[in-house]
């Protein structure tokens, strides 16, 4: 018989073996992408390298107090999101420093009022902007200018501290650009001769999450809270519940909420697949259905007084989705917004790795086709369709809600569960 035995000591992996291990255990990068960020390291480095010669630190940064920190991420909500144990932490580890946050506009709904940051900086960063190659790259792009400026103001700064986590050769410029004192970032993307701490990846741990928190681990900070958090307030929730009422949805009605959109078309299982398992959730439990859509798209819904259809700004969203007992939705923004507020999940996983960007937290039920060797392609999918979601059975997906919502249903009560489902069923069959 032959035995095999899976190692999780990585205590004797060097640093430069971890980073070139990270190249497939925390990203997906091809040997052509490789080549293209070592021909730009190779031209790049000498040219650093001369200019910090001519470039010494300014006298009022010598001080080693942390008055001045920026955290660069600007790409969309789920992001943001994951990221928010390290500003948790941050803000924790470093009370009277200010902390600024470079991010997308689209962002800004969610971190605002969360007192985490003390200032946001809105960005467009061209490449983060479109799917298309072509069009990310586009050098009459105003937005490279728009960039530049913004780089620049920020290097008048002199920022303590700066921090990126994305492992990309790009962020890791920008951090050396605006000249901060000390650079945190890791290196296995490119780029790491820009930082003054090139972090060692934890293979271990490769959610998106924990790359973050593994840059304050760096820094000898100690991490107390490792779960995504976001805040209401109670304006926003007393605003929900009146919403909630005014549709027809009283105290006591069990709301499981579903999502059906994605940002990425390869990453939506489909409207009538979703229906489907409404449907039959709501022929077996006591519950209403929150039914949500994007604003200003026409979508489909399940039809029946139990199915609340709404569309809303993403501050009013949040609110009503902190009063629903479980979501469904695929892999998206909304599912991360969700694990934040401590509402349950059951999420629909195609192109994208849950390893790295599953929904954390407990009492969260991913359902996934595994087997798809291309897995993750980041929303590039070289077939015709996302066939890794295609495949994926509506009675897997409901079995999953069903499964989930039946644990947080007997939480209420066994004998006053059987009491209710025994009257709903009767009034169904009348």
């Amino acid at each position: 018989m032959i035995q095999i035995k899976k190692s999780a000591d990585l205590g004797n992996i060097t640093s430069q073996s971890a980073d070139v291990a990270s190249l497939g255990t925390l990203v997906k990068f091809g040997p052509w992408k490789r080549r293209i960020i070592r021909l730009v390291e190779a031209i790049a480095r000498p040219v650093v390298a001369l200019l910090d010669r001519f470039n010494p630190t300014p006298s009022s940064r010598l001080s080693g107090d942390v008055r001045d920190i920026l955290v660069v991420e600007y790409w969309n909500l789920g992001d943001i999101v994951m990221q928010s144990p390290f500003l948790i932490n941050l803000r924790i580890q470093y009370p009277s420093a200010r902390i600024v946050l470079l991010t997308s506009p689209k962002v800004v709904p969610l971190i605002a009022n969360q007192e985490l940051v003390d200032e946001i900086i809105e960005v467009c960063v061209p490449w983060a902007q479109h799917y298309s190659r072509l069009r990310k790259y586009n050098p009459f792009s105003p937005l490279w200018l728009h960039l530049y400026r913004m780089l620049h103001a920020l290097r008048a700064r002199h920022f303590d501290l700066a921090f990126s986590a994305r492992a990309d050769l790009r962020d890791n410029f920008m951090l050396w650009f605006i000249n901060a004192r000390r650079r945190v970032g890791y290196a296995f993307g490119g780029g790491g001769y820009f930082l003054t701490d090139r972090v060692v990846p934890d293979l271990r741990n490769p959610h998106f999450s924990n790359r973050w928190i593994r840059l304050l681990e760096h820094l000898g900070k100690p991490i107390l809270e490792r779960q995504p958090r976001l805040h209401l307030t109670n304006e926003e929730r007393q605003a929900a519940r009146k919403l909630l009422l005014d549709r027809g949805v009283r105290t006591g009605d069990f709301l499981v909420a579903v999502h059906p959109g994605a940002r990425s078309l390869t990453r939506q299982w489909g409207e009538a697949n979703f229906i489907e398992v409404a449907e039959r959730l709501l022929q077996k439990f006591p519950i209403k259905i929150i039914w949500f859509q994007e604003p200003g798209q026409h979508a489909l819904a399940p039809a029946g007084s139990d199915v609340v259809p709404l569309s809303l700004p993403l501050r009013e969203f949040m609110a009503v989705l902190s009063e629903c007992g479980v979501f469904i939705c695929n892999d998206s923004g909304p599912m991360h917004m969700a694990t934040a507020l401590n509402v349950p999940v059951v999420a629909v996983f195609g192109p994208t790795e849950p390893a790295w960007f599953g929904p954390l937290g407990p009492d969260n039920e991913i359902v996934i086709r595994s087997g798809f060797w291309c897995r993750p392609c980041f929303d590039y999918c070289i077939f015709d369709q996302p066939y890794c979601l295609r495949t994926i059975n509506i009675n897997d997906v409901y079995q999953a809600a069903e499964k989930s919502l039946s644990a947080l249903l007997l939480a209420v009560g066994e004998g006053e569960l059987v009491g209710v489902m025994k009257k709903v069923a009767q009034t169904r069959n009348a």
